[in-house]
C-alpha cells in the first residue's frame, strides 16, 4: 500500500491533471475576470477613451490653431503688402501734388512777371508819349519864340543872325536837359 499511497500522492501532485483545487481556482479566476470585465474594465476603458478623446481634441485644437495662425499670418502679410502699396501710392500722389503745386506757383509767378513787364512797358510807352508830347509842345513854343525873335529882330546883320541861332540852340539844349531830368524823376517816383 505504501506504494499505492505514493502513486496516489503522485496523482494528486501532478499539476497537469485537474483536481478540485484547479476547478476552484478556475471558477475564482472566471469570477474575477467577470467582475473586472463587468465593473473595472468599463471604468478603465472609459478613462482611456476620455483620455484619447482629450488627446484627439488637443491635436485638433493644435491643428485649428496652426491653421488660424497660418491664416492670420497670410492676412498680416496681405495687410502689410496693402499698406506698403498704399504708402507707395500716397508717396507718388504727394509727389505729383507737389510737382503740380510747384508748376502752378511757377506759372503764376511767370504770369505775374509778364503782367508786371507789360504794365512797365505800358508805363514806359505812356511816359515816352508824354515826353514826346512835352518835347513837341516845347519845340513848338521854342519855334514860336524863335519866330517872334526873328520877326522882331533884323536879319540883315550876319553876326546878329549867328548869335540868334546860337541862343536858340543853347535854349533848346537847356530845355531838353530840364525835360529829361523831370522824366527821370517821374520814373523813379
Amino acid at each position: 500500500m505504501p506504494h499505492h499511497a505514493v502513486i496516489e500522492a503522485e496523482k494528486t501532485n501532478n499539476f497537469l491533471v485537474p483536481n478540485g483545487t484547479f476547478f476552484f481556482e478556475l471558477i475564482c479566476f472566471v469570477i474575477i475576470v467577470f467582475i473586472i470585465a463587468k465593473w473595472v474594465l468599463p471604468i478603465i476603458v472609459r478613462a482611456i477613451d476620455e483620455r484619447q478623446a482629450s488627446i484627439a481634441k488637443q491635436f485638433q485644437d493644435a491643428e485649428d490653431a496652426k491653421a488660424r495662425l497660418e491664416a492670420a499670418e497670410q492676412e498680416y502679410q496681405a495687410a502689410l503688402a496693402e499698406t506698403r502699396r498704399d504708402a507707395s501710392r500716397l508717396r507718388e500722389q504727394a509727389q505729383a501734388e507737389r510737382a503740380q503745386i510747384v508748376e502752378e506757383a511757377r506759372s503764376e509767378a511767370q504770369s505775374k512777371v509778364e503782367e508786371m513787364l507789360a504794365s512797365a512797358a505800358e508805363r514806359v510807352a505812356a511816359e515816352r508819349q508824354q515826353a514826346v508830347l512835352a518835347l513837341r509842345n516845347e519845340i513848338g513854343e521854342l519855334a514860336t519864340t524863335l519866330a517872334e525873335r526873328v520877326v522882331h529882330a533884323s536879319l540883315q546883320d550876319d553876326a546878329r543872325q549867328r548869335q540868334l541861332v546860337a541862343d536858340f540852340i543853347a535854349g533848346v539844349g537847356a530845355e531838353q536837359v530840364v525835360v529829361a531830368e523831370e522824366l527821370a524823376a517821374e520814373e523813379l517816383a
